[in-house]
């Protein structure tokens, strides 16, 4: 899943930033898992990725907390601002699933405002 940004050089890559929270909301379970600063969300211009990282990351993975994915920017439905927490951009991301269906991850990160513009003038 992360070949694609692992081979991105310089101009590939729009947006990253590491240190990031995300909270999937596909059931009461993965609503509840910490992802306290362990998550990398990187921006193409063709795919959102979402990826655990680190030791907290490795800690959190065998929850099942369904955040590693690897979104194309079509399959993307919606993205909108929340709330504001501590420094962190609350940011709803609701996307299309391979088999069917949507998925909404709400995403932490400092530099939200940033990530919503490049996002809203590729999907526009």
């Amino acid at each position: 899943m992360s070949t694609i940004f692992e081979s991105m050089s310089g101009g590939s890559l729009l947006f990253q930033e590491q240190y990031a929270m995300a909270q999937s909301q596909k059931n009461g379970w993965t609503k509840s898992v910490n992802t306290w600063k362990c998550l990398t969300v990187s921006l193409s211009a063709t795919h959102l990725q979402v990826k655990l990282h680190g030791l907290l990351g490795l800690l959190v993975k065998p929850f099942n907390a369904d955040l590693d994915h690897l979104i194309p920017i079509t399959d993307i439905r919606s993205v909108e601002k929340r709330k504001r927490y501590f420094g962190y951009n609350e940011i709803s991301v609701v996307f299309s699933l391979p088999k069917g269906g949507e998925r909404e991850l709400l995403l932490y990160l400092k530099r939200g405002e940033e990530f919503l513009n490049l996002l809203g003038s590729m999907r526009s």
